[in-house]
Parts: C-alpha cells; sequence; structure tokens
C-alpha cells in the first residue's frame, strides 16, 4: 500500500478504491477505508510506520468498497466513524446494501465482502453540506450514485469526489456504472462542474486537477444509455428485457454481484425516463412493460 502526498496536509492511498488521508499534528482523518478487511490492515500498518495516530474515518458513502476497513480499522484504534443519516444505517447493517439490490433477503452469492462489509459503529452522524463537526474539513452532497453520498474538501483544496465520477476505463469495461438516481447524478455533474479545488480526487480514477473530461464522459454515457431505452421502448418491453438487451448491446459478461448492481441502474434510467413522461409503463399478461409515449 502506497501513500501518495497531494498538499501539504493531504495524502491518498491509490487502490480499488482511492482512500484519502488529512493529517494535522500526527492525527489522521481518513476518507473511506476500502474494500475490505485486509485494507484495514495494510492502511493500520502504514499509520503505525508513519508514527499517525487514526482520530476519524468519515465515510463517502456506505457501499463495501468504501467501508469494508471499518470494522478492523475501529476494533484497532477505537476511532470514530462518521456518515451521513440514511448511509450510516447501511453502514451499521451492512447486509441491507445486498438486501436493496435484490429486493429481498439476498441469496449466497450476493452475501460477500463484495457487496456485504463486516458491521462496524457510527460514532457520528454528519450533514451533507458544511463543515464537519470537530474537523476542518467540509461535505458537499453528491447524490446520484447511492442513498446520501457526499464528497469530502480538505481545508487545503482536495476534494474527494467519492464514485460521482468514474474514469474511461472504467466506463468502458462495465458501461453500466451504478446509479440510484439519474436526476441527481446529473445534477451533481453541473454541481461540479461550478467547483474549485487544487485537486479532486474520484475514488475510481486518477487524481487531477480539472475534472472537465470526466463530467463529460459520464454524462454522455447516461445520454447514450438512455436513448438505448428509448429505442428498446419503440414496442412494449420488460425490464428484464431491457437489461438483457443492454448486456448484449455491451458484450458485459454478468455474474450475480454485477447482474443486481446493473439492475439498479436499469431502474434508475425508468424511473428517470418515466418522470419525464418519455416513457410509461403498461401491463399485459401478468408482466410490466414499458413503451414510449413519442
Amino acid at each position: 500500500m502506497e501513500l501518495k502526498q497531494i498538499t501539504e496536509n493531504t495524502y491518498y492511498i491509490p487502490g480499488p478504491t482511492n482512500l484519502g488521508l488529512f493529517v494535522l499534528d500526527r492525527e489522521v482523518i481518513l476518507i473511506d477505508s476500502g474494500n475490505d478487511e485486509s485494507a484495514g490492515r495494510k492502511v493500520y500498518r502504514l499509520l503505525e510506520e508513519k508514527g499517525w495516530r487514526l482520530r476519524k474515518i468519515i465515510n463517502t458513502h456506505s457501499n463495501a468498497d468504501h467501508i469494508g476497513g471499518n470494522a478492523y480499522l475501529q476494533k484497532k484504534t477505537d476511532c470514530d466513524i462518521l456518515a451521513t443519516t440514511l448511509e450510516a444505517v447501511y453502514i451499521t447493517e451492512p447486509y441491507l446494501e445486498p438486501f436493496l439490490l435484490w429486493g429481498a433477503f439476498p441469496f449466497k452469492a450476493l452475501r460477500n465482502k463484495f457487496l456485504q462489509a463486516q458491521p462496524s459503529k457510527v460514532t457520528h452522524l454528519i450533514n451533507t453540506e458544511g463543515i464537519i463537526e470537530d474537523t476542518p474539513l467540509e461535505a458537499y452532497p453528491l447524490e446520484g450514485h447511492f442513498l446520501q453520498m457526499i464528497g469530502v474538501k480538505t481545508p487545503d483544496g482536495v476534494f474527494f469526489i467519492a464514485d460521482s465520477l468514474f474514469s474511461s476505463d472504467i466506463i468502458n469495461k462495465y458501461s453500466l456504472t451504478v446509479k440510484s438516481n439519474i436526476e441527481k447524478a446529473l445534477e451533481t455533474y453541473s454541481f461540479l462542474e461550478k467547483c474549485s479545488a487544487q485537486f479532486f480526487v474520484p475514488a475510481h480514477a486518477q487524481p487531477t486537477t480539472d475534472i472537465g473530461d470526466l463530467i463529460r464522459v459520464n454524462k454522455e454515457q447516461i445520454e447514450k444509455i438512455n436513448k438505448k431505452i428509448m429505442h428498446y421502448c419503440t414496442i412494449p418491453s420488460s425490464r428484464e428485457r431491457i437489461l438483457q438487451l443492454l448486456v448484449m448491446d455491451y458484450k458485459l459478461q454478468l455474474s450475480s454481484v454485477q447482474y443486481v448492481l446493473t439492475h439498479i441502474t436499469v431502474s434508475a434510467h425508468l424511473s428517470y425516463l418515466s418522470d419525464r413522461q418519455m416513457i410509461k409503463p403498461l401491463f399485459e399478461e401478468g408482466k410490466m412493460l414499458w413503451i414510449s409515449t413519442g
């Protein structure tokens, strides 16, 4: 595990999920904790080597790859864990994530570390916007990916923007990057276009001083998927059929985990298009179908 310094007090740890560290007087505020106990162990070992004390973990949201190190680090250091109200529920009761994605008690293949982290105790609830209590860090709402996701900005100008934007490589690989609310995702892109920071650190892309291109490719992908769904819905199509057509068009390989992540994203697009009266539901022979209104 490698520690990279960005500014005087702010660092990040590159990995499958980029983690942030704000260090002041040898005390650390960690922004997200990685995808599992192994990540937590590596963070702990790194802090021990530096002679730093972990004071708080701020979780940008409750997906397992962002909270997976929480339980180990909290056990070893008795650190505080901070999260927004909705995300805190899923951090405390992480079985709820696969439950939400599947829509019922999840079968065994979904009850794994990729969707269900070990539970940890959220000690402080934080607002989605404003200075985070007892820290010099500031929270910003970045909804769209998950329930109540936030970004965290340090006083020396580094903005950790969580899963609000994905790299071109990830978009090319998965095509349907996870969204729970398309309208909120687009609002987040508009907000980020106006944001200023010395550095932006997405969780799944390289740190950069300019996120303009990232915003563009993420926004374009939403538009492409909306257009594909509108095309599929020129004839009545079920959600399952729409998902199948997208998977075939993008030549995706599905697993149980990838299926439920794709499913929630397709559902988010259907909600977005329906709310704009571009498609509407109809019911035939015990099936819910979607048809274009144009």
